[in-house]
């Protein structure tokens, strides 16, 4: 599996960004993704799914069309260079800009938090991990791939390591999270305390 990428967003654009108003974002720096890229969105401190880059391209703020700035959430290009330049007060007409479009691939409702949470359950998350491999619930690919680095390196921090970094242990938190839950609805799997 390749590495997941990353891309933020300010808090200002995330409900545009859910309610698929949002399609494209313009940087001011060469942002690392290219097209085929899956990148996990970020923003205040939550993940909130996956996309899909589409198209990664280079142009001058000036070339930014009007259908560009739609597709970014914007009304107008106006509006549009109004917002960059709050984002990137250095930009100017003649600045080169990256246009990154893309679509979500998954959304996380609810959006994973990118903070320690307390483990309710009697067994490890590496446990969990294995269990959920061995139990027969519908797993994705991703999700298999995950589990098994989790079941295999015995801890969520080296796990998100060996995906790409650090920054990817709530993937890996909300993937495990993800399945505790099924195998608890199931009965295959009890909480050390009482919920």
């Amino acid at each position: 599996m390749p590495k997941l990428k990353h891309i933020m967003f300010s808090r200002l654009y995330i409900d545009k960004l859910l309610k698929g108003e949002k399609r494209l974002t313009i940087r001011a720096k060469r942002p690392n993704l290219k097209p085929g890229d899956i990148a996990l969105v970020h923003s205040q401190g939550m993940i909130f799914g996956k996309v899909r880059i589409l198209s990664v391209k280079a142009k001058r703020l000036r070339d930014i069309s009007e259908e560009e700035a739609a597709q970014d959430g914007f009304k107008s290009v106006d509006e549009l260079k109004a917002a960059l330049k709050k984002h990137y007060p250095h930009l100017r007409d003649d600045s080169y800009v990256y246009v990154v479009g893309f679509e979500w691939v998954e959304r996380y409702d609810p959006p994973l938090a990118e903070e320690e949470h307390s483990w309710p359950y009697a067994l490890t998350p590496a446990e969990v991990a294995q269990l959920a491999l061995t139990s027969g619930v519908e797993l994705s690919e991703e999700d298999k791939e995950i589990l098994g680095l989790l079941a295999k390196e015995k801890s969520i921090r080296r796990a998100a390591v060996k995906l790409g970094g650090l920054s990817l242990r709530p993937l890996v938190r909300g993937v495990v999270r993800r399945v505790a839950l099924e195998l608890e609805r199931r009965g295959l799997l009890k909480r050390a305390l009482p919920s």
